[in-house]
């Protein structure tokens, strides 16, 4: 397994929530490389927003850039996430829908050029706990909007060698691991897959039993920590912190034969922000054994 790191860990906001608006030009991504590198990191996750200096609007060049100074650092691209709530697979519009599916495609086109073989997919919501304002979705109908824009996707996934990994988030959806197995198996497709989240799932469920019924669909793993007494997005901690069993959770990786990356999801500390880098390392150093 390869150790990689969320490239918003770098910023110097600390919102699990924020933008990546900082990474205004290609020397921003390469001092992100270089330090990932210094702090012991094999990979990087990147982050993709509309508009930007990197964006889903920006010229492929731009991304072909940003991975040659990757290869040039020493860092491999581990994933390319699309900014949270900037798309929408289960929308009553039709329309935004539609715009969704686009939005991923071109996500994942971009990711092409990049060598980056998974993009994160995060389909919307039956309901947001943290935006009373959302509108809610029933359950059956998020589903089937799911399950049909990912078939949607499906063939721009196999035709790119690119992966749409679907990640089970906060958002009172796709809350157990047989759920997302019949999606993922209706959908079909090796261009569909999973990014497993240790941490997300702690409040329902637990990591090592997902991993080991979900096996191969796995394609990308976030590593990250709960601390179930807190029961709110302030109990995501830094790793070895929480309630992860993670022995437990490396055993079963171990036993699906996962070898891709484990990412960690961190967010700058208020002040010294980039201490999260060394600490992250070294509890992921221990995670894995090394």
């Amino acid at each position: 397994m390869k150790k990689a790191i969320v490239i918003r860990a770098f910023s110097e906001n600390p919102d699990f929530l924020g933008r990546a608006d900082w990474l205004a030009s290609e020397e921003d991504f390469l001092r992100c490389f270089d330090k990932a590198v210094e702090a012991g990191f094999e990979g990087v996750q990147l982050f993709i927003d509309r508009e930007g200096y990197f964006s889903l609007a920006s010229d492929l060049k731009v991304a072909e850039r940003i991975a040659a100074g990757a290869q040039r650092a020493g860092v491999s691209l581990a994933s390319l996430e699309i900014a949270p709530f900037s798309y929408s697979l289960t929308d009553d519009d039709p329309t935004v829908r539609e715009e969704g599916c686009k939005t991923i495609a071109r996500a994942m086109e971009v990711a092409a050029a990049m060598g980056v073989r998974g993009v994160l997919v995060i389909p919307g919501w039956v309901g947001l706990p943290w935006n009373p304002a959302a509108k809610t979705v029933r359950y059956d109908i998020a589903y089937e909007r799911t399950r049909d824009g990912l078939k949607a996707v499906a063939p721009t996934a196999e035709r790119l060698g690119v992966s749409a990994n679907l990640e089970p988030i906060w958002n009172r959806f796709l809350l157990s691991p047989l759920e997302v197995r019949g999606l993922l198996d209706e959908v079909g497709s090796e261009g569909v897959g999973l990014l497993l989240d240790t941490g997300n799932l702690i409040q329902f469920g637990y990591p090592e039993q997902w991993i080991r019924i979900l096996g191969p669909r796995i394609k990308d793993v976030h590593f990250k920590d709960f601390r179930q007494s807190v029961g709110t997005v302030d109990g995501f901690v830094n790793l070895l912190e929480g309630d992860v069993n993670w022995p437990e959770v490396m055993a079963a990786l171990r036993e699906i034969h996962y070898d891709g990356f484990v990412i960690a999801e961190m967010f700058p500390y208020k002040f010294y922000g980039d201490t999260i880098l060394k600490h992250t390392s070294v509890s992921m150093d221990r995670i894995l054994g090394r």
